[in-house]
């Protein structure tokens, strides 16, 4: 296979390899913290250990959806644990969240403390 002869694996004529979807449906955490200040939720880890049990495969991205059990307040999400949020109240879609290459880990906090969320993950796109 020549360089640049992957159409969907192909950027800036370098083999980035090929990108695998896991589909998923179930709770993955419950959050509760009790302060506002930034946390993380570790996805995958080489024990498969994480929040996605038995994952051990580098995690490039995750479809989920918090839902609020109690609280007044949202959480807040950063996708590659970058400046940018991604808010969420009580909605009833899944969004996509890019995880930070080599962190297998997704960083939040809750607007307001003592908040509780449940996190499901319907599917995830791991490294092959």
């Amino acid at each position: 296979m020549g360089k640049g002869s992957r159409k969907d694996s192909c950027r800036d004529g370098q083999w980035v390899g090929r990108h695998i979807f896991v589909p998923y449906n179930g709770k993955i955490a419950d959050i509760t913290e009790a302060d506002t200040a930034t946390h993380y939720l570790t996805l995958a880890n080489s024990a498969g250990t994480g929040a996605i049990a038995g994952e051990t495969r580098k995690i490039i991205a995750i479809l989920s959806r918090p839902i609020r059990v109690s609280g007044t307040g949202y959480i807040v999400f950063y996708p590659n644990e970058g400046a940018t949020e991604s808010r969420w109240g009580d909605a009833i879609y899944a969004v996509w969240c890019i995880i930070k290459d080599g962190t297998q880990r997704l960083q939040y906090n809750e607007s307001v403390a003592n908040d509780d969320w449940d996190v499901y993950c319907f599917g995830y796109v791991v490294e092959a």
